[in-house]
């Protein structure tokens, strides 16, 4: 169950989920920096007064060489421009942990899978 809601503005990313076919919004991580464990959760976003599923990353971009976490979210069924508008989010359900991937097929391969996950919960 999830009962603690979120608010932060979406900021601008590096795009590299939009290349994979998962866009996601980006947030700020620094509340979480030493309270949540990295990896991927299941969330609901709030925006525009309706809910949408969504598939949370905290954590490093290792297949991108990154060390510094960065939280984003891909929200599925949803298509438009948000940056610089406010969202609400929840953290749910803990998917899995960080993984280092050889390359972004791979990436692409394991976000499906979560995905699909999540939609089961």
């Amino acid at each position: 169950m999830v009962d603690v809601w979120y608010t932060d503005k979406v900021v601008h990313g590096s795009g590299g989920g939009k290349r994979l076919g998962f866009p996601t919004i980006n947030l700020d991580p620094s509340r979480f920096i030493a309270d949540l464990k990295e990896g991927v959760y299941y969330s609901l976003v709030m925006y525009g007064n309706k809910t949408y599923l969504g598939a949370l990353y905290f954590g490093p971009r290792l297949v991108n060489k990154e060390t510094k976490p960065v939280l984003e979210i891909y929200i599925l069924n949803f298509h438009k421009d948000i940056y610089g508008e406010t969202v609400e989010y929840t953290v749910g359900q803990f998917i899995r942990g960080v993984m280092d991937f050889e390359n972004m097929e791979e990436l692409k391969k394991q976000i499906q899978k979560d995905v699909e996950k999540i939609k089961s919960l």
